[in-house]
């Protein structure tokens, strides 16, 4: 009870700072890269998951296969209840990482995200790719 209290207090802490505060807290926990991929666009947004307002970094990559990928560093971590706001469903396959992090395979149509935690923030990666390509660079994402 009590490491809950002081959880929450210190993302009450975070969320008074503003958003130059947050986006300074995402820059300091790194950012998620896909090294093997061609970058495309890099872009910061302001978004409201799970009742807070988060900070977004989106890079999205051309692949070799002419598909595109989004790798997306997000705080604070309520930004992963975008699972549910958005009809994602969680996969029962396990043994995925995103750069290095155990990682949720979910699925949504034909998109395709692996999505991990660390601390308060979180890493996402979407693609249209499949099965072994997004598990493929899920294991070569980093952060840097």
């Amino acid at each position: 009870l009590v490491l809950g209290t002081v959880f929450y207090g210190a993302m009450a802490y975070q969320l008074a700072g503003g958003e130059a505060t947050q986006a300074k807290a995402a820059q300091a926990e790194g950012t998620l890269a896909l090294g093997d991929a061609q970058p495309v666009s890099e872009q910061t947004l302001q978004e409201r998951h799970g009742g807070q307002d988060c900070t977004v970094l989106v890079r999205r990559y051309a692949l070799e296969d002419g598909t595109q990928a989004e790798a997306i560093t997000a705080q604070p971590a309520a930004y992963i209840e975008r699972l549910s706001e958005e009809k994602w469903t969680a996969q029962l396959i396990t043994g995925f990482v995103l750069a290095g992090t155990d990682a949720v395979y979910a699925v949504r149509g034909e998109e395709a995200m692996l999505c991990a935690r660390e601390g308060d923030t979180v890493y996402a990666l979407l693609s249209r790719a499949d099965e072994q390509t997004l598990y493929a660079l899920g294991a070569s994402a980093a952060v840097e």
